[in-house]
């Protein structure tokens, strides 16, 4: 069959296996698969363990010629017929109904070969012909391939029948037709980081996106709202950046009214915060200006701007200026505590004017005068203390943090490495793995929602060799995530496979 085949693509010219991009996809990523396998360690001998321990999974699942020619394909690669020296394209439809894996294909007798091996096996069906495609089910799962281009698609039922017919599509576009018809795919191809990828917001379920259209117009897509993301793994750090590559008018105006009321962080809140807390963020804003930005959208100020409620929020908005930092202390205490710069605490009065409301709720929530210029809110969740000191605004979930208000600490967040990054950006957020790891080990059941043992364990592992994660955004059109390693000498990527080789 190998020989046939062999002849029958020599007489036929390869496509450009990235025609077969879908126009309408959501998320598409391109991987640099050889690039990561170096970073990775699993070229030469530095692989030779991981190696043999796939393989031995692998002949683990399969019998005869199919285990032979697995452990072929994972000794070389290459021996599959699909080429991995050529990036390799992920992709998911709007809300993630489909997803597909899109590979060019180097020698299509030796894919012929896998598949004719794996139906001996009863792993997938027999390869058929139909709309100028070869195909075959494996599992849930379509795979077709034609003059150069492989292509595998799945749907959220594992639906085979009801994707062929948009599968066989996407393998007879030409140049010019579906995703490669727009600018996106050259930023892809010539991008040299190990992950690019083209991100919109349709991608995410309708639950999450609701409260992210408040702030756009309605006639605003959520597929107009799309990043170009870069990720590289690097000695000691991941860092992904993301920048925007949205053409609508409308939500580059609305990138540029955050900038104008907002600026960048002067860090002042950095010190109020012990250097072992878990997860802090910081930023710096016009209140007034904000106010007046949300009660411009009808949305925003239908949503955030309650009518039913008597709280004067222009007085409360208007009082903020400068920059503001929220904080949790740790996952075991589920404490809390947000500054903000306010110029004035006479917005305080205005919750006087919820006492007659929190009567009505016959002591469910109730309002109470703790102290000058401090209140405690109680509500069936928890009681919660706000007020100002001088020009300091807090609010926690704590009483003795609200006691403690303005406390600066000797060794301070401002001590650790990343306090320097804050001072050039609008907005800067940090999560201390060190911390997590502690709480984990002092209550080990905040990771149990895992539920299995195995993924509890690779994820211990990870949260183990890392030190922060800090997420930075110099202005509201692009950002830059870096995962900090505790090992500074080690890739990311060889970091992963030692997890995977000791689980």
């Amino acid at each position: 069959m190998g020989i046939a085949v062999a002849l029958l693509t020599a007489c036929t010219p390869h496509t450009e296996y990235t025609n077969a991009l879908p126009k309408d996809a959501s998320v598409i990523m391109a991987f640099d698969v050889e690039s990561m396998a170096g970073k990775a360690g699993l070229h030469g001998k530095e692989g030779d363990a991981l190696t043999e321990k796939i393989i031995g999974l692998v002949r683990s699942g399969l019998e005869g010629d199919a285990g032979k020619l697995a452990e072929k394909v994972v000794k070389d690669p290459s021996e599959s017929g699909l080429s991995l020296k050529d990036k390799v394209y992920f992709f998911a439809t709007p809300h993630a109904n489909a997803f597909g894996l899109l590979l060019k294909v180097d020698d299509e007798g030796s894919l012929e070969d896998i598949f004719e091996a794996l139906q001996k096996e009863q792993l997938c069906t027999s390869v058929q012909e139909e709309s100028g495609c070869r195909w075959t089910q494996l599992g849930g799962v379509l795979c077709t391939f034609n003059n150069g281009t492989f292509l595998m698609m799945k749907n959220r039922l594992g639906d085979v029948e009801n994707i062929k017919g948009t599968a066989f599509m996407l393998m007879r576009q030409k140049e010019g037709e579906g995703f490669s018809a727009g600018t996106e795919l050259t930023e892809l191809k010539q991008q040299g980081s190990d992950i690019v990828s083209v991100v919109d917001l349709s991608v995410l379920p309708d639950r999450i996106t609701t409260p992210l259209r408040m702030g756009l117009s309605g006639d605003i897509r959520l597929q107009d709202v799309k990043y170009l993301v870069d990720a590289n793994f690097e000695q000691g750090r991941v860092v992904v950046e993301a920048r925007s590559l949205t053409t609508n008018s409308k939500i580059k105006g609305f990138y540029k009214e955050m900038d104008q009321v907002t600026s960048v962080v002067q860090g002042k809140y950095l010190e109020y915060y012990p250097a072992n807390t878990f997860a802090w963020t910081g930023g710096r804003i016009q209140g007034k200006s904000f106010y007046d930005m949300v009660s411009g959208n009808p949305t925003l100020r239908q949503e955030l701007l309650n009518p039913e409620l008597p709280i004067d929020m222009e007085r409360i908005f208007s009082s903020i200026e400068g920059d503001y930092a929220m904080a949790y202390t740790s996952l075991l205490t589920e404490d809390f505590l947000i500054y903000a710069d306010v110029t004035h605490s006479s917005f305080l009065e205005t919750f006087e004017e919820l006492r007659p409301l929190l009567a009505l709720t016959g002591g469910q929530i109730q309002l109470f005068d703790t102290a000058e210029n401090q209140y405690a809110l109680k509500t069936m969740e928890g009681i919660y203390w706000f007020g100002v000191k001088g020009n300091l605004l807090y609010i926690t979930n704590r009483r003795n943090l609200a006691e403690e208000a303005g406390r600066r600490y000797g060794v301070s967040l401002q001590n650790l490495p990343w306090a320097g990054e804050v001072l050039k950006n609008r907005m800067y957020a940090s999560v201390n793995f060190s911390k997590l790891q502690s709480d984990i080990k002092i209550d080990p059941y905040l990771l149990s929602p895992l539920g299995d043992q195995q993924a509890i364990a690779v994820v211990k592992a990870l949260i183990g060799a890392c030190e922060t994660m800090n997420v930075c955004m110099p202005d509201w059109s692009c950002g830059k995530m870096e995962l900090v390693l505790k090992d500074k000498k080690k890739n990311a990527l060889q970091l992963a496979v030692q997890i995977i080789e000791q689980i």
